[in-house]
Protein backbone atom coordinates (compact mmCIF):
# COMPACT_ATOMS: atom_id res chain seq x y z
CA UNK A 1 0.00 0.00 0.00
CA UNK A 2 1.12 3.31 -1.21
CA UNK A 3 1.98 6.53 1.05
CA UNK A 4 -0.84 8.08 -0.44
CA UNK A 5 -3.41 5.23 -0.12
CA UNK A 6 -2.60 4.94 3.46
CA UNK A 7 -3.45 8.43 4.08
CA UNK A 8 -6.97 8.19 2.77
CA UNK A 9 -7.74 5.04 4.59
CA UNK A 10 -6.56 7.08 7.82
CA UNK A 11 -8.32 9.56 6.45
CA UNK A 12 -11.63 7.26 6.21
CA UNK A 13 -11.73 5.64 9.22
CA UNK A 14 -11.23 9.31 11.12
CA UNK A 15 -14.71 10.11 9.30
CA UNK A 16 -16.17 6.64 10.27
CA UNK A 17 -15.36 7.21 14.03
CA UNK A 18 -16.52 10.74 14.14
CA UNK A 19 -19.66 9.86 11.85
CA UNK A 20 -20.57 7.13 15.05
CA UNK A 21 -19.59 9.85 17.94
CA UNK A 22 -21.69 12.58 16.80
CA UNK A 23 -24.68 9.57 15.82
CA UNK A 24 -24.80 9.49 12.59
CA UNK A 25 -24.88 5.81 12.02
CA UNK A 26 -28.08 4.01 12.13
CA UNK A 27 -28.11 3.28 16.43
CA UNK A 28 -29.06 -0.48 17.15
CA UNK A 29 -28.64 -0.23 20.51
CA UNK A 30 -31.65 0.55 23.68
CA UNK A 31 -32.15 3.39 24.56
CA UNK A 32 -33.81 4.40 27.42
CA UNK A 33 -35.47 7.77 26.33
CA UNK A 34 -37.41 8.69 29.95
CA UNK A 35 -38.81 7.67 33.37
CA UNK A 36 -41.41 9.67 35.06
CA UNK A 37 -41.96 8.56 38.88
CA UNK A 38 -43.36 11.90 40.81
CA UNK A 39 -41.51 12.84 43.78
CA UNK A 40 -43.88 13.35 46.11
CA UNK A 41 -47.78 12.01 45.81
CA UNK A 42 -50.54 12.52 48.48
CA UNK A 43 -51.56 9.02 49.70
CA UNK A 44 -55.29 9.83 48.40
CA UNK A 45 -53.70 9.91 44.82
CA UNK A 46 -53.25 7.47 42.04
CA UNK A 47 -49.31 7.10 40.79
CA UNK A 48 -48.90 6.97 37.45
CA UNK A 49 -45.72 5.46 36.08
CA UNK A 50 -44.30 6.11 32.90
CA UNK A 51 -41.39 4.43 30.82
CA UNK A 52 -40.49 5.46 27.40
CA UNK A 53 -37.66 3.30 24.97
CA UNK A 54 -36.08 3.12 21.75
CA UNK A 55 -35.27 -0.09 20.49
CA UNK A 56 -32.94 0.76 17.20
CA UNK A 57 -33.42 -2.42 15.18
CA UNK A 58 -33.64 -5.02 17.98
CA UNK A 59 -36.52 -6.71 19.39
CA UNK A 60 -38.33 -6.00 22.37
CA UNK A 61 -37.86 -9.35 25.26
CA UNK A 62 -39.30 -7.28 28.33
CA UNK A 63 -40.32 -4.15 30.46
CA UNK A 64 -40.02 -4.63 34.24
CA UNK A 65 -41.00 -2.70 36.92
CA UNK A 66 -39.51 -2.71 40.04
CA UNK A 67 -40.01 -1.13 43.64
CA UNK A 68 -36.84 -1.90 46.00
CA UNK A 69 -35.28 -4.52 43.84
CA UNK A 70 -38.88 -6.04 43.68
CA UNK A 71 -40.57 -7.03 40.44
CA UNK A 72 -44.11 -6.08 40.79
CA UNK A 73 -44.59 -5.95 37.23
CA UNK A 74 -43.81 -7.52 33.95
CA UNK A 75 -44.89 -7.24 30.09
CA UNK A 76 -42.94 -9.80 27.67
CA UNK A 77 -44.67 -9.28 24.40
CA UNK A 78 -42.98 -12.54 22.82
CA UNK A 79 -43.61 -15.03 25.95
CA UNK A 80 -47.74 -15.73 26.45
CA UNK A 81 -49.46 -14.48 29.51
CA UNK A 82 -47.72 -10.91 28.28
CA UNK A 83 -48.63 -9.17 31.61
CA UNK A 84 -47.30 -10.34 34.82
CA UNK A 85 -48.16 -9.00 38.38
CA UNK A 86 -46.21 -9.92 41.35
CA UNK A 87 -47.08 -8.96 45.12
CA UNK A 88 -44.68 -6.62 46.36
CA UNK A 89 -45.92 -4.73 50.13
CA UNK A 90 -47.03 -1.35 48.94
CA UNK A 91 -47.95 -1.60 45.72
CA UNK A 92 -51.24 -2.35 44.40
CA UNK A 93 -51.56 -2.19 40.32
CA UNK A 94 -55.10 -0.36 39.43
CA UNK A 95 -56.97 -2.74 37.70
CA UNK A 96 -56.41 -2.40 33.34
CA UNK A 97 -54.17 0.64 34.08
CA UNK A 98 -51.37 -0.78 32.42
CA UNK A 99 -50.50 0.25 28.76
CA UNK A 100 -47.20 -1.25 27.59
CA UNK A 101 -45.49 -1.56 23.61
CA UNK A 102 -42.83 -1.38 21.58
CA UNK A 103 -42.15 2.09 22.54
CA UNK A 104 -43.69 2.66 26.41
CA UNK A 105 -44.78 0.99 29.27
CA UNK A 106 -46.91 2.41 31.85
CA UNK A 107 -48.97 1.39 34.96
CA UNK A 108 -51.16 3.06 37.33
CA UNK A 109 -50.66 2.72 41.23
CA UNK A 110 -53.47 2.81 43.42
CA UNK A 111 -54.32 2.44 47.15
CA UNK A 112 -50.84 3.91 48.31
CA UNK A 113 -50.35 3.76 51.87
CA UNK A 114 -46.89 4.13 54.11
CA UNK A 115 -45.33 1.52 52.41
CA UNK A 116 -45.54 2.49 48.74
CA UNK A 117 -42.79 5.31 49.19
CA UNK A 118 -39.29 3.89 48.08
CA UNK A 119 -37.47 3.13 44.43
CA UNK A 120 -39.16 2.75 41.50
CA UNK A 121 -36.91 1.08 38.41
CA UNK A 122 -37.80 0.46 34.61
CA UNK A 123 -35.59 -1.96 32.91
CA UNK A 124 -36.24 -3.09 29.31
CA UNK A 125 -34.03 -5.94 28.03
CA UNK A 126 -33.80 -6.80 24.20
CA UNK A 127 -34.48 -10.20 22.61
CA UNK A 128 -31.67 -12.64 21.87
CA UNK A 129 -29.02 -13.16 21.24
CA UNK A 130 -27.70 -10.35 23.57
CA UNK A 131 -30.28 -9.74 25.89
CA UNK A 132 -29.16 -6.69 26.44
CA UNK A 133 -30.23 -4.41 29.44
CA UNK A 134 -30.89 -0.97 30.30
CA UNK A 135 -32.61 0.68 33.24
CA UNK A 136 -33.12 3.95 35.48
CA UNK A 137 -34.41 4.31 38.78
CA UNK A 138 -36.40 7.19 40.38
CA UNK A 139 -37.32 7.90 44.31
CA UNK A 140 -41.15 8.12 45.27
CA UNK A 141 -42.05 9.70 48.81
CA UNK A 142 -45.90 9.00 49.76
CA UNK A 143 -47.35 11.42 52.14
CA UNK A 144 -50.07 13.63 53.46
CA UNK A 145 -49.97 16.83 51.10
CA UNK A 146 -51.68 20.32 52.73
CA UNK A 147 -54.99 20.94 51.25
CA UNK A 148 -55.35 24.67 52.80
CA UNK A 149 -52.41 27.33 52.58
CA UNK A 150 -51.00 28.16 55.52
CA UNK A 151 -52.56 30.61 57.91
CA UNK A 152 -51.46 34.08 59.49
CA UNK A 153 -52.46 36.23 62.50
CA UNK A 154 -51.30 38.81 64.49
CA UNK A 155 -51.10 41.24 61.87
CA UNK A 156 -53.08 44.64 61.97
CA UNK A 157 -54.83 47.02 59.68
CA UNK A 158 -52.36 49.64 60.39
CA UNK A 159 -48.83 50.54 61.62
CA UNK A 160 -46.77 53.55 62.96
CA UNK A 161 -43.07 54.06 61.68
CA UNK A 162 -40.82 52.29 64.01
CA UNK A 163 -43.49 49.88 65.45
CA UNK A 164 -42.74 45.98 65.80
CA UNK A 165 -44.96 43.54 64.04
CA UNK A 166 -45.48 40.48 65.25
CA UNK A 167 -46.93 38.01 62.87
CA UNK A 168 -47.53 34.34 63.14
CA UNK A 169 -47.45 31.45 59.88
CA UNK A 170 -48.90 28.10 60.84
CA UNK A 171 -49.17 25.31 58.15
CA UNK A 172 -51.61 22.42 57.87
CA UNK A 173 -50.68 19.11 59.13
CA UNK A 174 -48.72 17.56 56.48
CA UNK A 175 -46.09 14.30 55.97
CA UNK A 176 -42.80 15.31 55.43
CA UNK A 177 -42.96 18.70 57.47
CA UNK A 178 -43.30 21.51 55.55
CA UNK A 179 -40.65 24.04 55.47
CA UNK A 180 -42.55 27.74 55.95
CA UNK A 181 -41.05 30.90 54.28
CA UNK A 182 -41.56 34.35 55.20
CA UNK A 183 -41.54 37.74 52.54
CA UNK A 184 -41.74 41.44 52.71
CA UNK A 185 -42.91 42.77 49.60
CA UNK A 186 -41.31 40.17 47.40
CA UNK A 187 -37.96 40.33 49.75
CA UNK A 188 -36.77 37.10 51.81
CA UNK A 189 -37.35 38.02 55.71
CA UNK A 190 -34.06 38.94 56.93
CA UNK A 191 -33.36 35.95 59.07
CA UNK A 192 -32.73 37.99 62.30
CA UNK A 193 -36.44 38.27 62.27
CA UNK A 194 -37.43 35.09 62.58
CA UNK A 195 -37.65 32.87 65.53
CA UNK A 196 -37.03 29.49 65.04
CA UNK A 197 -39.75 27.48 63.08
CA UNK A 198 -41.69 24.68 65.85
CA UNK A 199 -42.72 21.48 64.64
CA UNK A 200 -45.60 19.96 65.98
CA UNK A 201 -45.59 15.69 65.34
CA UNK A 202 -48.84 13.00 65.57
CA UNK A 203 -49.67 10.48 64.23
CA UNK A 204 -52.83 9.66 61.96
CA UNK A 205 -54.73 6.02 61.46
CA UNK A 206 -52.49 4.98 58.81
CA UNK A 207 -49.11 5.44 60.26
CA UNK A 208 -48.08 8.66 58.76
CA UNK A 209 -46.10 11.32 60.78
CA UNK A 210 -47.98 14.10 60.65
CA UNK A 211 -46.35 17.31 61.12
CA UNK A 212 -47.74 21.47 62.10
CA UNK A 213 -45.34 24.01 61.50
CA UNK A 214 -45.38 27.27 62.49
CA UNK A 215 -42.86 30.39 61.73
CA UNK A 216 -42.97 33.76 63.84
CA UNK A 217 -41.88 36.63 61.84
CA UNK A 218 -40.84 40.04 64.56
CA UNK A 219 -40.50 42.86 61.94
CA UNK A 220 -39.46 46.94 63.40
CA UNK A 221 -41.02 49.05 61.23
CA UNK A 222 -37.73 51.17 60.61
CA UNK A 223 -35.91 49.29 58.30
CA UNK A 224 -35.24 51.48 55.26
CA UNK A 225 -34.86 48.03 52.94
CA UNK A 226 -38.76 47.86 53.55
CA UNK A 227 -39.90 50.97 54.87
CA UNK A 228 -39.45 54.66 53.23
CA UNK A 229 -42.74 56.56 53.29
CA UNK A 230 -46.33 56.07 54.48
CA UNK A 231 -47.07 52.50 52.03
CA UNK A 232 -48.51 49.12 51.90
CA UNK A 233 -46.86 46.46 53.53
CA UNK A 234 -47.33 42.90 52.23
CA UNK A 235 -46.32 40.03 53.94
CA UNK A 236 -46.34 36.28 52.24
CA UNK A 237 -45.62 33.16 53.55
CA UNK A 238 -44.89 30.25 51.81
CA UNK A 239 -44.87 26.43 52.94
CA UNK A 240 -43.19 24.37 50.62
CA UNK A 241 -42.85 20.71 51.05
CA UNK A 242 -39.29 18.75 49.66
CA UNK A 243 -38.78 21.97 47.56
CA UNK A 244 -41.31 21.46 44.86
CA UNK A 245 -43.50 23.87 42.91
CA UNK A 246 -46.53 21.16 42.73
CA UNK A 247 -46.93 20.64 46.52
CA UNK A 248 -45.96 24.38 47.79
CA UNK A 249 -48.81 26.85 49.18
CA UNK A 250 -48.91 30.33 50.25
CA UNK A 251 -50.87 33.37 51.72
CA UNK A 252 -50.93 36.97 51.80
CA UNK A 253 -51.73 39.96 54.00
CA UNK A 254 -51.61 43.77 53.67
CA UNK A 255 -50.73 46.41 55.90
CA UNK A 256 -50.55 50.20 56.33
CA UNK A 257 -47.67 51.63 57.88
CA UNK A 258 -48.09 55.07 58.39
CA UNK A 259 -44.74 56.58 58.24
CA UNK A 260 -44.81 60.09 56.79
CA UNK A 261 -41.14 61.15 57.10
CA UNK A 262 -41.48 64.58 55.78
CA UNK A 263 -37.52 65.21 54.69
CA UNK A 264 -37.95 69.00 54.36
CA UNK A 265 -39.12 70.08 58.29
CA UNK A 266 -37.31 66.64 59.38
CA UNK A 267 -40.82 65.31 61.15
CA UNK A 268 -40.97 62.18 62.93
CA UNK A 269 -43.67 59.95 65.16
CA UNK A 270 -42.45 59.60 68.27
CA UNK A 271 -43.99 56.48 70.30
CA UNK A 272 -47.05 57.88 71.10
CA UNK A 273 -47.98 58.87 67.89
CA UNK A 274 -47.44 62.59 68.48
CA UNK A 275 -45.57 64.76 66.08
CA UNK A 276 -43.00 66.66 66.82
CA UNK A 277 -40.69 69.30 64.71
CA UNK A 278 -37.34 68.70 64.36
CA UNK A 279 -36.50 72.54 64.11
CA UNK A 280 -34.33 74.19 66.87
CA UNK A 281 -37.10 76.29 68.45
CA UNK A 282 -39.26 73.95 70.96
CA UNK A 283 -42.78 74.65 72.32
CA UNK A 284 -40.65 75.47 75.59
CA UNK A 285 -39.32 77.87 74.15
CA UNK A 286 -42.08 79.37 72.03
CA UNK A 287 -44.40 79.85 74.64
CA UNK A 288 -41.38 81.51 76.95
CA UNK A 289 -41.46 83.59 74.57
CA UNK A 290 -45.07 84.43 74.29
CA UNK A 291 -44.96 84.78 78.25
CA UNK A 292 -42.54 87.58 78.02
CA UNK A 293 -44.75 89.42 75.03
CA UNK A 294 -47.79 88.89 77.45
CA UNK A 295 -46.05 90.90 80.54
CA UNK A 296 -44.55 93.73 78.32
CA UNK A 297 -48.08 94.12 76.67
CA UNK A 298 -49.23 94.63 80.67
CA UNK A 299 -45.85 96.87 81.83
CA UNK A 300 -47.35 99.10 78.65
CA UNK A 301 -51.08 99.54 79.69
Amino acid sequence: MSTQQSVLVLRLLGALLLATFNGCLPADGLHLSSLSVPRIIDVAQKAKLFCSYEMGNRTLNSVKWYKDGLEFFRYSPLTPPTTNWFPVKGVTIAEGSSHCNQFICNVELEKLNIHSSGQYRCEVSGDAPEFKLIDQTANMTVGVLPKFDPFISGVRHAYKYHDTLLANCSSEWSSPAARLMWHINNKTAPQHSLQPQINEITRNVEGFPLFASNLQLRLHLDDQRYISKSEMLELRCSADIMGLASARRESRVRTTVLALKDAGSNQRYTENGACISGQPASLAAWLLGLAHLLRWQRTQS
